[in-house]
């Protein structure tokens, strides 16, 4: 039950012209036609198909028992254009066979954005200026003239979701014992470092960042992407709170993000995420991490600019971290195989995305930190997900600021 043309019909209306019989290309094209015509064949289940089919027979046998007229509409021909978006779902089945990083090809996540590239465009050329949207943002209604919403189009987008599937590979989280571990080593090669002479300020950066990224990662719940966030000079001013905390509050730091992140914002630019100086339960030592990194970067007469990054103004990017992290769990790795299997590649089951989040939220499920506190550590995902705030109102008002001794609950209870 879809619309349907044959591939040299729609090799006609796209190339105004006939296939060439010896031609590489116009034989590819006409393959490709073939498979996006079978994809949208089969977005229905073959009994939904039957089912149809037995219901189209009935009414056209009701219109003759009743000498009516037929009440369904002919199924052709076609205009001699392409009117079913045959040319979109071609560009959208090409970019589904490039070569993806955890599969053969690319996974069904990557390669539909190429549907949303093309709806944007249409949208943004003089052909959509004469749609309108029925409500705005996240509730949109579009009444677009855009091939890529039609009846074929949508057909098409859901078969080849169902024939190509989806391989959802998560970021392994790092237990508490591997992140004592890591600490502990990244403890013993600073010690060693520090005590060169001359000492290497290159390798006690790398250390320090190493500390950093690892441990207060794991302690803050961070994501990689607000790690290359954190600023300098708002994370090194919060230092101070680690010998004499304002107020009732355990000694800590803050870790101060940067610009737009996940679409929560603090006072129009940053917000800040408090990490407790020394966990109890597991010795961990982001305090002392997130101080050497801030002492190097000053001896190095940085004085501004992202926390992991080369310069005051460079903006990093995460894959400039990528072996920095895996380097760490290869170290501890070989030095503990009891914790980190010798067979399993860290590099592909580990990520800098994800894999210091979900073991910050495993860890805090094992020591019984209330429900509560941990959405209070997460709070700007919740935001993110809404343009009104999901959180009840006393959530919504209460800055990091000043829900702090709360936040500090958790990395405290590490």
């Amino acid at each position: 039950m879809s619309p349907f043309q044959c591939e040299l019909c729609h090799f006609r209306n796209i190339c105004h012209c006939n296939p060439h019989p010896k031609h590489a290309r116009d034989d590819l094209v006409l393959a490709c036609m073939r498979r996006v015509n079978l994809d949208a064949f089969w977005k229905s289940e073959s009994s939904t198909v039957l089912h149809n089919c037995q219901q189209i027979k009935r009414c056209l046998s009701a219109s003759e028992k009743l000498g009516m007229p037929q009440l369904l509409p002919p199924i052709g021909p076609f205009p001699l254009e392409d009117t079913l978006g045959m040319r979109a779902a071609l560009a959208v089945l090409d970019k589904s066979l490039d070569k993806g990083n955890c599969a053969k090809n690319v996974q069904w996540a990557t390669f539909r954005r190429m549907r949303s590239a093309i709806t944007n465009f249409y949208q943004a050329s003089p052909s959509g200026m004469g749609d309108r949207v029925g409500a705005c943002e996240k509730s949109k209604t579009w009444i677009t003239g855009a091939s890529t919403f039609g009846f074929f189009f949508s057909r098409f987008m859901s078969g080849i979701h169902k024939r190509v599937g989806e391989t959802v590979i998560r970021d392994e989280p790092i237990s508490i014992e591997m992140m004592q571990c890591t600490d502990e080593h990244l403890q013993a090669k600073w010690a060693v470092a520090a005590e060169e002479q001359p000492s290497d300020e290159r390798k006690l950066l790398r250390i320090a960042q190493q500390g950093q990224w690892c441990v207060g990662g794991m302690c803050s719940a961070v994501r990689g992407e607000e790690m290359i966030s954190i600023e300098l000079v708002g994370t090194r001013a919060s230092l101070c709170y680690l010998v004499s905390p304002p107020g009732n509050v355990k000694p800590h730091c803050d870790l101060v993000v940067s610009g737009r992140t996940k679409g929560n914002q603090l006072s129009g630019a940053k917000f800040k995420i408090p990490v407790c100086g020394v966990t109890e339960h597991s010795g961990l030592r982001p305090g002392i991490w997130a101080t050497r990194l801030c002492t190097v970067l000053t001896n190095q007469g940085r004085t501004k600019g992202c926390l992991f990054g080369d310069s005051d103004d460079g903006s990093p990017k995460l894959a400039d971290f990528h072996d920095m992290f895996y380097e760490v769990l290869e170290e501890v790795q070989q030095a503990r195989g009891d914790l980190i299997p010798p067979d399993l590649d860290v590099r592909e089951s580990c990520g800098t995305l994800r894999s210091l989040r979900r073991s910050a939220t495993a860890h805090a499920a094992n020591m019984r930190i209330p429900k509560d506190i941990i959405e209070a550590v997460n709070r700007w995902r919740r935001e993110k997900n809404s343009d009104v705030p999901a959180l009840d109102m006393q959530g919504v008002y209460a800055r990091l600021d000043f829900i702090k001794p709360t936040v500090l609950l958790c990395s405290q209870s590490f």
